[in-house]
């Protein structure tokens, strides 16, 4: 058994989710957990960021239908948290990686799209069909640039999907033809990837999207802080509302009485019905 301050100590436990054949590490149902880097990320977290990654695949997949001129559709698969050694070396040895800064958080995303559909991010546009085989090789200077202007747009989609989750402005600040090159993050970094289901010319590719967890930790734990408030107010305010409604319909005993006046008790021995007796209670005088 290995000692406890070995690198490679770690115990496998099963995804409580069905992996993807492009999911990551490897694509088998066993994932890693190093317990000296306990995970931070919870369920509550998962649920913010998955609705946030479910508007992302829905803007995406409108930028690729407008600059490609082809429908597509664009799905979220999955979300797991690795480390980024694990991710680039799952990664294709040459492929096509974009680079974003998280601006105001010091931080990077990773956008993964198949070499595949780079040539088809190419061809489309320029008045191809798409139907003919698609070059196995890297992008070219020009190529670049126009894989580049949909980068762009695939980051901006960043901002606006995560709206009322994570307040940032991603910039495309790279490309990448390896997954090496692009130094986003240190190695052991614990990093989220979602990956998502691109279908678009009868061809289905996985893409990735890579997010440092640390540095978006307390923003999420902001969002979910804000949202526990709101629910939290809003139970209290049904609460009374519920408490006013009941108690406006309780019922209860009322009564009322005048001022009494004194007497003989010879007066009032013989008294009936009909009876009127003079009392000390003037009209303008309060009831007791």
């Amino acid at each position: 058994m290995p000692a406890a301050d070995d690198e490679s100590f770690v115990v496998s436990k099963i995804s409580d989710r069905t992996r993807s054949p492009g999911s990551i590490p490897g694509g088998s149902g066993v994932e890693s957990y190093d317990f000296r880097n306990p995970s931070t990320f919870t369920r509550e977290h998962q649920r913010i960021l998955e609705t946030a990654l479910r508007a992302f695949a829905d803007q995406t997949a409108t930028v690729i239908t407008s600059k490609l001129r082809s429908s597509c559709s664009h799905e979220l698969e999955s979300l797991q948290q690795t480390t980024y050694s694990a991710l680039i070396n799952s990664l294709p040895e040459e492929t096509l990686l974009l680079a974003a800064s998280l601006n105001p958080i010091n931080a990077t995303a990773l956008i993964h799209l198949p070499l595949e559909f780079a040539m088809l991010a190419v061809d489309l546009p320029l008045g191809g069909s798409g139907e003919a085989d698609q070059p196995s090789r890297g992008l070219t200077e020009i190529e670049n640039a126009l894989v580049g202007d949909l980068g762009s747009s695939l980051a901006g989609a960043l901002r606006f999907s995560f709206d009322g989750a994570i307040t940032w402005f991603p910039v495309l600040t790279g490309q990448y033809s390896s997954p090496e090159l692009a130094h986003a993050a240190s190695p052991g970094d614990q990093i989220l990837v979602a990956t998502f289901r691109l279908e678009i010319q009868e061809e289905v590719f996985n893409t990735l999207l890579a997010l440092p967890l640390t540095p978006i930790l307390p923003a999420l734990d902001a969002t979910l802080a804000a949202r526990m408030a709101e629910q939290s107010g809003s139970k209290s305010r049904d609460f009374a509302t519920d408490l006013e409604a009941r108690i406006r319909t309780a019922p209860v005993t009322v009564s009322v009485r005048l001022r009494p006046i004194r007497g003989r008790l010879a007066d009032f021995a013989n008294i009936s019905v009909g009876d009127v007796f003079r009392l000390g209670h003037s009209p303008d005088s309060p009831w007791e």
